[in-house]
């Protein structure tokens, strides 16, 4: 079923890459029963992969793959991207407060939730990039099989990437027809059904159409102040393609795709509440310092209850996607003759947010009415003339008593375009075979997000008026190109020996215009009385004026040019990648592989509410250069195959979420460089046909990661030496069992049982110091900016910390020739698992998955 990831412990010297195959065993109890030899009922079926852009066994490339066919996705309920993290040892997926998922493979990762940033692991459909994690939730569509590729995708791949790429390879037209369904029930009143037909048009044309939904009418997150539920699902998902047989030599496959999402978003739990500190201790205050004392009111906190359900969320609100994505592809084949093949691939993508929405603080908030009899703000209102403006300004400012006013809540809204074209020839020769070809892509991404931050006491600094906001919107313009030239070669040495090398120039430009706006003025007036007195001048107001919607990022902050407006910036970058590596095939059931690979991932700009110029400075490209050996074995008359992998990474410039100082609010959000990591890893996965009816599966992984060199801001602000931390997201220890047993029930009808088990070890959501004391930091000289602080003694907070967890799924059902019927649990011990933890503002939260889930699942082939 799954391929194990596991990490050994090398030094950095040649140890390189060896694919696990993990391979799908056909089912010798659905056969005819007829004279075989023991060999021929018991052999596993290989899988054929294109992780080198050609149609290979997996056992003969030299990387590690893990590979997993549709019945096996099917069965098990992979529905996207994101649960390849339950199957795939070394794989992992982290929620970020703004819809993008965080991907990790082998340790590495970008933890960045900006719509705009790129993942360390590149994801494909048919070997066109979804160039964003945004866009990569509706990809499990009608799909043939996936491959994961491990470790460096720089020089065959069109984006590069330093940890990895998902491959999915959709169903593709046939002219035979052929048709299914396949429907289902499941927990929460969830009803899902997915289809497709295929079939010949005329003698030159053959299509298939292919669509796919889940509903769900109950949410499985309750609300603990209230009688209501969260985590109502809503996916729609179609696909056409259409291939052209024009000649014998030539032939395209035209794709047209559509998905939408506006399943509801999850509410995080909440542990902790730290009131935020702008303008210093004494000009903040909080209204719900007792109500969110965990000593006083633990039962506030959901986080504290170890239960997936237990959440809250803004009373009133409901956090949801609008997602749409639209996708075009065009891929030509043309045989200039026998041996060498000329390849186009044309993609355009679009990607459109009309304004999704995330909780964040998972609290329920609080009513206009006890805002303003609160007698914090009723003894302000006496001393001042005024309550907290900060609460009550913008869209609250003429609400109802009874309406509820969040603590932190994100709205977001835009689209993103991106096209791509490849050209590529490849020639197979006797001793040789080539592709060469060349890349170009090129993004747009314009997004808005507002951050609302009604009673959080960290924006409501004074209570005074002019001093106090709580909306502000981040908005963001980048477009970014890529042009590369690529060239990669396997050179057959021997019958036995072939050595791969390839290469691969890029190009990276993105040029960025963005900045934090007021939407309603209090943001505008905080600044400008803040920054530049209660008056502004036209010297210091760059671009739209001093008004609702105008920029308010702080440029050039301390010089006697500062001012505000919007950041325009240009970041342009290029890469070689290149990739070694050696396979020697001792026999047809062995064969060994070293590699060494160097890959790069570009850099990009931030989208963060941004004080000043400097938050929105880009983080630039990474390097990673992996080393690996592995072996590959099929035993036991190939009813046993042995994988098994160890490797060493040398990272550079590690891309993070990080932090600065800046005026006010003492730190701010950032993207910066982790100059030094490294990770090493050791895998080992087996699959066993035991008897003719049982298939059992092993993988294993295991992994060291640390940081070598570098020192920043961990989530709470504290300023540290990194040195000899773990990187966020990276598991010591995973591994995943497999067994599945099959039996005759009648002449043509069989039965089956089935069950898997995922385990991970505990992982870090921040980077811990090795330290007992913070750095003291120092900045922005003369009252009201300075910043001071001291050093102060350390201890890891370990509410950072994710839980080891284990996850149990069980199956049993009948099939035949043309149909299957079966019922599935998933985490069937209802297993309390976080994948998470973050400081948002001023709460502390984790991310939980869902509990235990139960459904029946039935399938119909028509031929």
């Amino acid at each position: 079923m799954s391929n194990v990831q596991a990490n050994g412990n090398f030094k950095k010297s040649l140890i390189a890459t060896v694919l696990l195959s993990i391979i799908h065993a056909p089912v010798m109890a659905n056969e005819p029963q007829q004279e075989q030899t023991q060999s021929e009922k018991k052999q596993f079926e290989v899988i054929e992969v294109t992780a080198q852009k050609r149609s290979q066994s997996i056992n003969e490339v030299p990387m590690s793959i893990s590979a997993f066919n549709a019945e096996t996705l099917d069965e098990i309920g992979i529905d996207d991207t994101t649960d390849l993290a339950n199957i795939v040892p070394g794989f992992n997926f982290s929620d970020s407060a703004f819809g993008a998922p965080v991907y990790t493979l082998r340790g590495v990762g970008f933890n960045e939730s900006s719509a705009q940033a790129t993942s360390t692991v590149g994801v494909y459909v048919d070997e066109i990039a979804v160039p964003f994690p945004i866009m990569t939730k509706g990809t499990n569509l009608d799909v043939e099989r996936v491959e994961i590729l491990k470790g460096p995708q720089g020089t065959l791949y069109g984006r590069n990437s330093t940890a990895g790429a998902v491959n999915y390879i959709a169903a593709k037209p046939s002219k035979d027809f052929e048709a299914a369904i396949k429907a289902g029930i499941a927990s929460y009143e969830t009803i899902s059904a997915e289809g497709y037909v295929t079939g010949g048009i005329s003698d030159m044309v053959s299509g298939r159409l292919a669509l796919k939904t889940i509903q769900s009418d109950e949410g499985w997150q309750e609300s603990i102040s209230r009688d209501e539920t969260l985590g109502r699902q809503d996916k729609l998902a179609v696909r056409g393609s259409l291939n052209f047989d024009f000649s014998e030599a030539t032939q395209a496959l035209l794709t047209i795709g559509y998905a939408s999402d506006n399943s509801e978003t999850i509410a995080p739990q909440n542990i902790d509440y730290i009131p935020g500190k702008a303008g210093g201790a004494p000009f903040t205050a909080s209204i719900y310092q007792t109500q969110l004392d965990m000593a006083q009111n633990p039962q506030n906190f959901t986080g504290l209850m170890d239960d997936n359900a237990k959440a809250d969320w803004t009373a009133g609100r409901t956090p949801s996607l609008e997602h749409i994505s639209t996708n075009v592809s065009l891929k030509v084949e043309h045989d200039i003759n026998d041996q060498t093949l000329f390849t186009s691939l044309t993609g355009y993508s679009k990607f459109e947010d009309d304004g999704s929405e995330y909780e964040r603080a998972g609290f329920a908030g609080e009513t206009i009415a006890n805002i303003k009899n609160n007698p914090l703000s009723a003894a302000t209102e006496q001393a001042f003339g005024a309550g907290f403006d900060g609460y009550l300004l913008g869209r609250y400012q003429n609400a109802a008593d009874s309406e509820y006013v969040t603590m932190d809540y994100v709205y977001q809204n835009g689209e993103i375009d991106s096209i791509s074209q490849e050209f590529r020839v490849s020639q197979q020769l006797d001793s040789l075979v080539w592709i060469a070809g060349l890349y170009y892509s090129k993004s747009e991404v314009d997004y808005q997000t507002q951050q609302d931050w009604g009673i959080s006491s960290n924006v409501n600094i004074l209570p005074i008026p002019g001093f106090g906001f709580n909306i502000a919107e981040n908005d963001i313009n980048q477009q970014t190109t890529t042009a590369s030239v690529f060239a990669s070669a396997d050179w057959f040495i021997t019958d036995q020996f072939t050595l791969t090398t390839g290469l691969r120039y890029s190009k990276d430009e993105a040029d960025f215009t963005g900045c934090s706006r007021d939407v309603d003025g209090g943001l505008a007036d905080t600044f400008f009385n803040f920054f530049f007195g209660t008056t502004p001048t036209s010297d210091v107001i760059k671009g739209d004026g001093y008004n609702a919607g105008s920029c308010v990022t702080v440029l050039d902050f301390g010089t006697p040019e500062a001012s505000v407006g919007e950041v325009s910036d240009t970041l342009s970058e290029d890469s070689l990648s290149w990739r070694l590596a050696a396979n020697y095939e001792f026999n047809d059931d062995l064969s060994v592989y070293a590699s060494y690979s160097r890959g790069f991932k570009a850099g990009s700009f931030p989208s963060l509410a941004a004080v000043t110029d400097q938050q929105l400075v880009p983080v630039v490209q990474e390097q990673l250069d992996a080393y690996e050996i592995g072996f590959k074995s099929s035993l036991a008359e190939r009813t046993l195959q042995l994988n098994g992998a160890a490797f060493y990474y040398d990272y550079q410039d590690k891309q993070l979420l990080t932090k600065k100082i800046a005026p006010v609010f003492n730190t701010v959000f950032t993207l910066g460089n982790m100059p030094k990591s490294s990770i090493t890893g050791v895998e080992l996965d087996g699959r066993w046909l035991a008897t003719d009816n049982l298939t059992l599966g092993a993988a294993y992984g295991w992994l060291d990661s640390q940081i070598k060199q570098g020192v920043g801001y961990n989530q709470p602000g504290q300023y540290l030496d990194f040195k000899g931390s773990p990187l966020p997201f990276t598991p010591e220890h995973q591994f995943n069992l497999f067994a599945r047993f099959d039996f005759e029930i009648s002449a043509g009808l069989q039965g089956f049982v089935g069950a898997d088990v995922a385990y991970s070890s505990e992982s870090h959501a921040d980077f811990e110091g090795s330290v007992d004391q913070t750095l003291a930091v120092s900045d922005f000289a003369g009252e009201p900016y300075a910043v001071e602080i001291p050093a102060t003694d350390y201890e890891f907070d370990e509410r950072f910390i994710n839980p080891s967890y284990t996850l149990v799924n069980l199956r049993f059902g009948v099939e035949a020739d043309s149909w299957k019927a079966f019922a599935w649990g998933k985490n069937i011990t209802d297993e309390y698992y976080t994948n998470t933890t973050v400081k948002n503002n001023e709460m502390y939260a984790k991310y939980p998955a869902m509990g235990a889930q139960y459904g029946v699942t039935f399938e119909y082939t028509w031929f």
